[in-house]
């Protein structure tokens, strides 16, 4: 999992590296089953050890540093609040900054991005055990913005990347295999415009499980006309966030943020 800050000046941008955060899941029953342990997670060095010969065979394992490491009794609430919270602040101060995962397939990288809706609605963004970094996010967003009495507006968008093709995840048509088109952006010489993608207005926080769901349908229904299709395509959920403002001059300010949730394809 990586995280960046797209904003600021192009001398701010040299000055800033990508934080690499590993997160290791447990065994699955079979694993368990069949297995050793070959990685240790050290939370506290910031440390994963790769044991490369046998268990006992020191001389071979290798340790690997990062910036941040989270093993496999992490909780999805730990993940979140160390990774994203700083970078949800820079949003609302109008910076654009994208979190993607990547790992092979199999290793959990949708359930930390998406998670799962608990069987209790009743569960706040921090109680839910199975809440992922998308729908806390949403949460989060509402919930701050509410209290500090900011004019906002949040809208999402939901990519997917299938063979260099682009799909909308969000589009009202029912036709899975219309694609859309790149363009340069010409307001801005260093970004690029998703011709005819479908900005959904988001009113609350709970109409983010809604819109995960109508996407995730939309990728079944895909995956069922091409073998592997999911465990190959890449999605992206963007969120972008319009606030509006009153300085102390009584001036009005438009501050907008936007925040790339990227779920990559498995390696």
């Amino acid at each position: 999992m990586s995280s960046f800050n797209g904003g600021g000046t192009k001398r701010e941008e040299k000055g800033r590296n990508i934080q690499v955060v590993v997160r290791c899941r447990p065994f699955s029953t079979m694993e368990r089953k069949s297995s050793y342990g070959v990685i240790d997670c050290d939370q506290n060095r910031k440390e994963v050890i790769v044991k490369t010969g046998g268990v006992n065979d020191k001389a071979s394992r290798k340790t690997y540093t990062f910036d941040m490491v989270f093993g496999p009794a992490a909780k999805q609430i730990d993940v979140y609040r160390s990774v994203v919270f700083p970078i949800l602040d820079e949003v609302f101060m109008g910076y654009n900054c994208t979190i993607f995962a990547y790992g092979q397939t199999g290793t959990g990288k949708t359930f930390t991005m998406e998670g799962e809706r608990s069987p209790d609605g009743q569960f706040t963004w921090e109680e839910d055990p199975l809440a992922g970094i998308i729908p806390r996010t949403l949460h989060q967003i509402f919930e701050k913005l509410t209290e500090n009495g900011t004019e906002f507006s949040v809208k999402v968008s939901l990519l997917e990347i299938y063979n260099e093709e682009l799909f909308d995840l969000l589009s009202p048509t029912e036709d899975v295999n219309e694609r859309l088109l790149l363009f340069d952006d010409p307001r801005n010489k260093r970004g690029v415009v998703v011709k005819g993608l479908e900005d959904v207005t988001v009113h609350n926080k709970d109409e983010v499980y809604q819109i995960l769901e109508r996407g995730a349908a939309k990728r079944r229904t895909a995956s069922t006309l091409m073998n592997s299709y999911s465990s190959r395509s890449h999605s992206v959920f963007s969120v972008t966030i319009h606030m509006k403002e009153i300085t102390l001059d009584g001036e009005e300010l438009v501050k907008i943020g936007k925040l790339n949730l990227v779920d990559l394809a498995g390696s």
